[in-house]
């Protein structure tokens, strides 16, 4: 992987995350299952949930539906997670620099989904979304950092990480393969802000060594959206459905995270210097695996999948805001992010 590092750094004035309603346990999920699919279908789902670790997850949808409209909705998730980022940081809103986005199951393909979370801020300064799922907070960090530092003093921007991807499913038993049922067990919906200023104004919690790359061409996605898009317009399910070819993840997954240690490694960093790494939040026994092949306790491996499920865009987001708040970061304390 060629990784590419942004020059300088920035400054964390807040961070905040919402969550839709209250958890939804494997029990109820499991039983919603059974409901539409049969004793067989939910019994699948039980050895999912167990290989993956996930014990509970939050939804927008309503799982007595065949298909659901979210409630609250993506712009709402965005709006609830900025605004708590704002309280923290002692900003308003309106005061903000930019605003950048960053999903895969927008509000509408067009306007953007930040375009409605901007709306119902009454957000008049300037805006953009990356659609990269679990990477874009990556790429948006890549366009905050120079922006910020070449931005007048005193300039603050948030970058706001959402998914909803629950609605994406039909509780129907012709639309469950195996396939779907990962996605039905593994994905979580949420959303995750961060306000962010140029390096030295006046806080101690900083973003610094900001990387992006990837591991190569020639490959087929793992995960993937497979209607809606003009390469194929029509939903032969009634929605477009996340394709997830959980083998291929599962023999490059781990190349991802190794590239990332090789690049921060390759800038002079030792795993020894973080106090705490956040991976992806792809599996809730993450911590366990990544800190065994690390040979480092797995307390120091912030893992959220097993009680919110893979969020996707907001995953990242969502776990730095849950670590910051958590009482155990300590002044002077390193965290790796690993994305």
């Amino acid at each position: 992987m060629t990784a590419h590092f942004s020059q300088g750094s920035l400054t964390v004035l807040g961070t905040g995350s919402m969550l839709p309603g209250e958890p939804v346990s494997n029990t109820v999920l499991f039983e919603a299952l059974r409901s539409c699919a049969g004793d067989t279908v939910a019994r699948k789902a039980r050895l999912l949930a167990r290989q993956l670790g996930i014990e509970s997850r939050h939804l927008s949808r309503r799982l007595d539906q065949d298909i659901s409209s979210p409630r609250p909705d993506a712009p709402a998730l965005c709006v609830a997670a900025l605004q708590c980022a704002a309280d923290e940081a002692g900003v308003e809103l309106a005061a903000l620099y930019y605003l950048i986005g960053h999903t895969a199951t927008p509000h509408t393909l067009v306007p953007p989904n930040i375009a409605w979370v901007v709306e119902r801020l009454g957000f008049e300064q300037p805006y953009l979304e990356l659609r990269q799922a679990c990477t874009g907070f990556a790429n948006a960090l890549q366009i905050a950092c120079p922006m910020l530092n070449a931005a007048p003093p005193g300039n603050a921007l948030a970058i706001v990480g959402s998914e909803v991807g629950s609605v994406y499913f039909r509780m129907d038993a012709d639309f469950i393969d195996q396939e779907q049922l990962l996605n039905y067990v593994q994905m979580g919906d949420g959303a995750g802000a961060v306000i962010l200023a140029a390096a030295g104004a006046g806080k101690e919690q900083i973003v610094s060594d900001m990387y992006m790359g990837h591991i190569g061409v020639d490959r087929q996605p793992g995960f993937y959206l497979d209607g809606g898009g003009s390469g194929a317009v029509e939903c032969s399910h009634g929605v477009p459905r996340f394709r997830h070819d959980s083998q291929a993840v599962r023999r490059h997954g781990a190349g991802l995270y190794l590239a990332g240690l090789r690049a921060i490694e390759e800038r002079g960093y030792a795993i020894d210097d973080f106090a705490f790494i956040i991976p992806h939040q792809a599996n809730g026994h993450l911590a366990r695996l990544l800190g065994d092949y690390l040979g480092i306790d797995a307390e120091r491996i912030v893992v959220d999948a097993d009680c919110l499920g893979n969020l996707g865009s907001a995953a990242i987001w969502v776990s730095f805001d849950r670590l910051r708040r958590s009482g155990r970061l300590r002044r002077g304390d390193k965290v790796l992010v690993l994305g």
